[in-house]
């Protein structure tokens, strides 16, 4: 079987399939200089969770229109999370990280089997305003996701990036009062993001926050605008920037090595290509990587639905557990019923 993709740009009309003539393995993003295709990388890249890139031609593909309803039963394992949010607010309380994303899955099983290609299209249907990826893969599995996160991407000769962090329900169109907390977890990602482009980029422009709706949720999000450097205007090195760049803060922590090791040491949960990010490189001559969250891998007609939320001191495990409610509500919801 041939490795596929399907993916639909944010505010896009069309959507596209990739049928991979070439996959390519790597175990850096340095190396995606050397390859074009669609991207599917992990949390962390590893033996068993290389980055996976299917290279072949992008041709439009029009969405699935069948419809159904499904009754599902969802299984989640509160005292797993309780333990390692624990575990986790320990660290933080004691000075170890200012900052530390905690994550966990949730299987969800329907009466029917679970169909990828529909449920591709219904997300797409649901979501404008996220990028939608369904990527099947030899190696990764198959995995589902409607993120609203840019980690990298390019347009004409500028180049975006975002922090995105600070989490509510949406509650129609209205004026967002943002708590300390939310606050403090987005100034921690977009500090984060500003000093690893000083070294790559020129003419940087940043936004003031703002609130913005993504499915079921607002977010504060701050804009990054830039152009390469001298050293990297051909766009040579751009693989290097995403190394520097992944994980932000916004799925992993401060500082980010030490919290890399500890989130695989202690989470509960094999994040697997979960918080890693996804889309086109170089697909067409333009890339557009996004953060793959609000994600569902799905084996064997079931669905594994991953979620996460930023601990912070003041942090509570009710609260954030709530947080990761809310976050799987759109994989929850596709499968649940489409119209």
């Amino acid at each position: 079987m041939k490795d596929c993709v399907l993916y639909r740009l944010p505010y896009a009309k069309q959507a596209y399939k990739i049928e991979g003539e070439t996959t390519h393995l790597l175990s850096s993003a340095a190396q995606l200089d050397d390859v074009c295709g669609f991207v599917m990388a992990p949390f962390r890249a590893s033996a068993e969770t290389p980055i996976v890139v299917v290279e072949g031609k992008a041709k439009p593909v029009e969405l699935a229109t069948e419809s159904w309803t499904n009754e599902v039963a969802e299984t989640g394992r509160r005292e797993d999370y309780a333990r390692d949010f624990a575990r986790f607010h320990d660290a933080i309380s004691k000075g170890q990280f200012s900052k530390l994303v905690l994550s966990r899955n949730a299987e969800i099983a329907a009466d029917d089997e679970l169909c990828p290609e529909l449920l591709f299209a219904e997300a797409c249907r649901r979501y404008p305003r996220m990028t939608i990826a369904l990527v099947k893969s030899e190696v990764a599995g198959t995995w589902l996701m409607a993120t609203p996160e840019i980690l990298l991407a390019q347009d004409g000769d500028r180049w975006q990036t975002m922090a995105l962090a600070g989490t509510m329900a949406w509650e129609g169109k209205k004026v967002y009062s943002w708590s300390d907390k939310n606050k403090k977890e987005h100034q921690l990602v977009a500090w984060y993001i500003e000093e690893v482009l000083k070294p790559f980029a020129k003419d940087m422009e940043i936004s003031k926050p703002y609130t913005v709706r993504a499915g079921n949720l607002v977010h504060l999000r701050s804009d990054f605008s830039f152009t390469l450097d001298d050293a990297h205007a051909d766009g040579c090195g751009i693989g290097e920037l995403v190394e520097a760049l992944h994980p932000t803060p916004a799925v992993c922590g401060l500082p980010k090595q030490e919290a890399i090791d500890f989130i695989t040491a202690n989470e509960s949960i094999d994040r697997k290509y979960y918080s890693g990010y996804c889309g086109p490189w170089n697909v067409g001559g333009k890339t557009s990587l996004f953060v793959s969250l609000r994600c569902m891998e799905i084996k064997e007609g079931r669905g594994l639905m991953y979620a996460g939320g930023g601990l912070l001191a003041e942090s509570s495990e009710e609260s954030e557990w709530q947080e990761t409610m809310m976050k799987m509500e759109p994989m929850r919801s596709i499968c649940t019923q489409t119209k």
